[in-house]
């Protein structure tokens, strides 16, 4: 008996093909938007939890409350800085493998004859391959250890402070002295971990030759066993608050408390995304009950006439529920083939865009939860959207629905 509804209710659907068609492409345009909005978080997570889970044994030490996604690289440290006796109190601590700092200072750059006041921030080379992603480059490279006279420039440095715009190979003067620019961040206003859009990287040894100071404003720590890198972080900030007095000049954080709130913020953003996704749900499971109402009143004397001959309340609702799900689970299964070559169309245009560091190399992962999910979602649509138009053709009289033109 089932075979039969099912056969029955698939015919129904191919007898009435474009207006199902119509139905089921705004189930597969919801999935679609969810499956997508999936593959890119998630995918997003993995490139982030790789580029940071590598520096899990790295704790920045910065003054005041320290290296925040929410920050945004701002370094407002109230003209407070780590001294050398905080840097050799640190390199003190057991179980410490190295210490590195980062330089930060006024200046002057010239170019072209313009004079602009920039914050210049030193920097090895080490440091900056952790802070700085390659891929946030617009054109050029980073600085190498070898690199002497050399600099890196924020994008509005190199665009919009002089009349003239500033390329890698270019020749600008700090402070009076020479000097290349090696590389040019690319515009990345309020995203990424630290903002470069007005930064001006050069070396510890240059910073201190064009500034005559020694202004340390951070420090990369990096551990030998990464299971002490909480430990080590606490005991980082008790010694350097102790050596100025007060419980709150510094902050020691962590590679894996950053990560993990990179990951909250992703999961609440991919949340939010879905969420307003699923109003094309919604909008699908009131277009499926509107085709389903029609199809009972365009079938009204088809009902009575199966009721005359022996169909039952039941056998009339399995047909229609079973014509709902069927068009949900066309319209999941088409929203999922989209959602796939929609969330790699996403990235790849991110990628030739420019978009947020790392967006060249990122990947959407279409998990099989999200499958799952998605023809699950479809088919308790179809079956809901399904349930009042299939109870209402059920509770026809057979007399009255036969004599019905």
């Amino acid at each position: 008996m089932f075979k039969d509804n099912f056969n029955l209710a698939f015919k129904n659907i191919k007898e009435r093909l474009s207006r199902s068609i119509l139905t089921l492409l705004g189930i597969a345009i919801g999935i679609m938007a969810i499956i997508s909005l999936m593959g890119i978080g998630e995918g997003m997570n993995v490139a982030v939890t790789g580029e940071l889970s590598s520096l899990s044994d790295t704790i920045l030490v910065n003054v005041g409350d320290g290296f925040s996604i929410f920050s945004m690289g701002s370094q407002d440290n109230n003209g407070e800085y780590l001294t050398q006796r905080d840097i050799t109190d640190i390199e003190r601590i057991l179980g410490i493998k190295e210490v590195t700092t980062q330089l930060t200072g006024g200046g002057i750059l010239t170019y072209n004859g313009q004079d602009v006041a920039v914050t210049l921030t030193g920097v090895d080379s080490e440091t900056m391959q952790i802070q700085y992603s390659i891929d946030g480059l617009e054109a050029g490279r980073l600085l190498e250890d070898t690199d002497q006279n050399m600099i890196v420039i924020g994008s509005k440095v190199a665009h919009d402070y002089f009349d003239n715009e500033i390329y890698p190979g270019g020749r600008v003067h700090i402070n009076g002295q020479k000097f290349f620019v090696a590389g040019v961040f690319g515009e990345e206003g309020m995203g990424g971990l630290t903002s470069t859009d007005d930064i001006v990287l050069l070396s510890p040894r240059d910073f201190e030759k064009v500034t005559g100071e020694s202004n340390i404003y951070s420090a990369t720590v990096t551990v030998y066993d990464v299971n002490n890198v909480e430990a080590i972080a606490s005991e980082i900030e008790q010694v350097v608050n102790e050596n100025h007095g007060t419980d709150d000049f510094a902050s020691a954080t962590t590679m894996s408390s950053i990560l993990e709130s990179i990951q909250m913020v992703l999961g609440i953003i991919q949340t939010v995304l879905i969420a307003i996704a699923s109003i094309a749900l919604v909008v699908a499971s009131i277009g499926i009950m509107n085709t389903m109402l029609t199809s009972v009143m365009e079938r009204t004397r088809e009902i009575g006439i199966m009721k005359a001959i022996g169909a039952t309340n039941k056998d009339i609702m399995v047909i229609f529920i079973l014509e709902g799900m069927l068009l949900s689970i066309a319209g999941g299964s088409i929203g999922i083939l989209l959602g796939v070559l929609g969330s790699r169309g996403v990235t790849a245009v991110l990628g030739n865009m420019g978009g947020p560091p790392g967006s060249g190399s990122l990947q959407p992962v279409i998990s099989l939860t999200a499958v799952v999910l998605a023809v699950g979602v479809s088919m308790i649509v179809g079956i809901f959207s399904s349930l009042y138009p299939a109870r209402k053709a059920a509770k026809m009289s057979p007399i009255e629905a036969v004599r019905y033109e």
